[in-house]
């Protein structure tokens, strides 16, 4: 019995890629950017999310402390109230420079409240006043925020010009990376 090999040649060399391959190849990295993209207007937003839950819950606890004991945190000016204070305000309903700090100290022996600062939030909580344009009120800011952010803030809630509304900021939007302050009345 004789057993015989047959070999084929292919005549033609194939070089580069068929149309299908390269079609594949460029649908594969799409899903790739769309996922990159996605992932970072996901981060994005939930850094502005973290940004206002912290400035909400710091404004209640704000008002929870003047409904509660009829002042001002940092304001207050009894001498043993709360209790742990060290320091105290002059009681004119105003959060002063020299009170701004007093804020945390009577938040926290109060209500347990404590100020959370890191490069996801900005950079540090404030309190403080400043004229909003209808009179002198208290704020809430958060400091070293970019502005992109500041301004998707304050196109949110209130009517995202940087200088007039509840919502305002040190300067203008203009420039989207430079860092602000933002300021959210009381």
């Amino acid at each position: 019995m004789e057993i015989t090999t047959y070999y084929f040649q292919i005549t033609g060399r194939r070089e580069g890629f068929t149309m299908l391959e390269l079609a594949l190849v460029l649908v594969i990295m799409g899903f790739i950017i769309i996922g990159i993209t996605q992932g970072q207007k996901l981060y994005y937003n939930a850094k502005i999310n973290r940004i206002i839950s912290d400035m909400k819950d710091y404004r209640h606890y704000f008002l929870l402390y003047y409904d509660t004991y009829g002042m001002y945190p940092g304001d207050e000016d009894d001498p043993n109230f709360p209790s742990g204070d060290t320091l105290n305000g002059n009681h004119n309903g105003l959060i002063d420079t020299a009170e701004a700090n007093n804020v945390w100290e009577d938040l926290f022996h109060a209500l347990g409240a404590v100020r959370k600062n890191s490069a996801v939030r900005g950079g540090q909580y404030i309190f403080g006043n400043r004229d909003f344009g209808f009179g002198i009120r208290n704020y809430i800011g958060v400091t070293n925020i970019i502005n992109n952010m500041a301004q998707a803030i304050d196109k949110k809630y209130d009517d995202g010009v940087y200088n007039t509304g509840n919502i305002q900021a040190k300067t203008n939007y203009t420039n989207p990376e430079a860092l602000n302050t933002l300021y959210w009345r009381i």
